[in-house]
């Protein structure tokens, strides 16, 4: 299955290309941060416009909105807020290439 499309940047009309890019989450009202390492996405050559496919930045809300609802449950503090780390293996080229 391709998750990546060939398309045009929508900022700056140049080409984009696919890469694997990473994504940091930090919202304003927590201190939780989570990384997540090797999203396919199309990358703009010209300007670095991110696009992530729609089925993949759903899995990865799916994954992440979790870790900040249980945040909100927690009345004290025992520890420090972690920072959290997801890493996908790596994917064969051809899954996120044209």
């Amino acid at each position: 299955m391709k998750l990546i499309k060939k398309r045009n940047c929508p900022e700056c009309r140049s080409e984009m290309r696919p890469k694997l890019i990473n994504l940091h989450y930090k919202k304003e009202d927590s201190d939780l941060q989570v990384e997540v390492i090797g999203i396919p996405a199309n990358v703009c050559v010209q300007c670095f416009y991110r696009i992530i496919p729609g089925k993949v930045a759903k899995y990865i809300d799916t994954l992440v909105d979790p870790f900040y609802e249980s945040q909100k449950h927690i009345h004290e503090k025992v520890l420090p807020t972690p920072h959290i780390d997801i890493q996908f293996p790596p994917l064969e080229k051809t899954a996120y290439s044209y």
